[in-house]
Parts: C-alpha cells; structure tokens; sequence
C-alpha cells in the first residue's frame, strides 16, 4: 500500500498559525499584529500572508467562525480537545497576548439557536448555580433553604483584576458632569463628599481586549451599569 507524502507547507515545517503563535512567545508573550508581520516577513523574505486574520483565528474572544476548527463546540481551557491548539492567544485591544484562562478568563466556543457559532465568557460556578436554583420549584427550594446553614462558608480565592488608570476615571466623570450618559438623567445620589455618583463602564469591556482610554469608557448611573451587564444593554 502506498505511504502518504509527507505534508508540505508554506513557510517552514508548520502551518502559519501556529508559527504566529511562536512569534508572540519569542516577542515576549504579547505583540501587535503589525510585530508579528515584521518577523514574519524577516523570517521568510517571501512571506505573503494575512497576518490578521491568522491571529483572529487563535485568539478566544474573537468572532472566528470562518475556519471549521472553530466550529466545534468547546471551552478554551479545554486541552484535551482535538481543537485547543487554536484557543492560544486573548486580544487586548490591538495586543495579541498567550492566552491563559486563569488571567483572561474561561470562553466557550457555541452554536446559537439560529445556527450561528459565537464565543462568550463562561459565567462563574455561582452564576450557574443560583440559575439552576431559580429552575427548582417554590417547595424545593424551601426544602434547601430549611436545612441550609445560615453561617455561610468563608474560602480564600485569587481573584484578577485590571489595574486601572485613575485619570481616566475622573476625566469621565467630569465630563459627564453627573449626568448618566446612557439614560441623560441625574446620578441617583451624592456620595458622602456631595460628588454625584456614576460609574465608569468599558464600553469594549477590559476582559474582552478593551482599551483603558477616556474614548472607550462612558459614566453610567447604576442601573444602566447593571443592565448593561446583566440584560444586555448596546452602547455607543
């Protein structure tokens, strides 16, 4: 019986997307695209690829549903799946960095009612308990709740969080000169100071590869904050 030919590729003995990825590790774990196409063509003086789109395909809060590796159903902290070779970078902004899901969080590649395959952040332990909760009958849960400690349990965690600008806050705030910017009405309350209080949301948020800039952020009253992350809320 005939053997196989050995696979052959474009540039070096790998597909490109996986030396775009080796890049990123040589220029120290984060890099533009435009980095990564100067070594690129550095390294292969007749390189002629889409950069971009090579990155998009790796990075998990990314729309990559053009490539069918990405069409099946997984989460990114998966290694045991036959596809977690291409869950290796998270984008931040126009920085592409390795992807680890205890810094970037945990996102799952799905299939949509209407077909569609998307990504999203998969919701903490609890978020999917207190759901599974909500689906239990009235008597269930009273049930649980009778013989359920009232003390609850103290754990330690490691939690992660962005280090943000303080300047880009306050130059938020005093545009918004107290006025919520989605709803235009006046901030709810004052803080104990007499300042009105908002809060600055991310439109492109942080944890999905938004930049910490006055331009991608709005003051928003607690309300829109919250329906902006809970019910859904767009935002321009």
């Amino acid at each position: 019986m005939a053997t196989k030919p050995p696979r052959t590729f474009k540039y070096g003995n790998q597909p490109i997307r996986t030396i775009i990825v080796q890049v990123i590790e040589e220029l120290g774990g984060s890099a533009t695209a435009n980095e990564v196409d100067a070594v690129l063509k550095d390294k292969f003086p007749h390189y002629q690829d889409n950069t971009y789109l090579n990155l998009i395909a790796n990075t998990v809060n990314c729309n990559r549903s053009h490539w069918s590796f990405n069409k099946t159903a997984r989460r990114s902290d998966d290694s045991a799946h036959r596809h977690h070779q291409y869950d290796r970078l998270f984008k931040r902004g126009n920085i592409y960095e390795i992807y680890n899901p205890q810094i970037h969080g945990v996102f799952e590649l799905y299939e949509n009612d209407a077909g569609k395959w998307c990504f999203r952040e998969v919701k903490s332990e609890f978020e999917e308990a207190v759901e599974s909760a909500l689906k239990l009958t009235a008597k269930e849960r009273a049930e649980i709740l009778s013989a359920a400690s009232k003390t609850p349990e103290v754990t330690e965690v490691i939690s992660r969080v962005f280090k943000r600008n303080p300047v880009v806050v306050a130059e938020v705030l005093f545009r918004a000169n107290g006025q919520c910017q989605n709803c235009k009405r006046d901030a709810p309350f004052n803080r104990e100071d007499g300042s009105p209080y908002l809060e600055v949301h991310h439109i492109e948020w942080l944890s999905r590869g938004g930049e910490d800039t006055v331009e991608n952020a709005m003051a928003l009253c607690p309300n829109c904050h919250r329906h902006v992350h809970h019910g859904g809320l767009d935002l321009t």
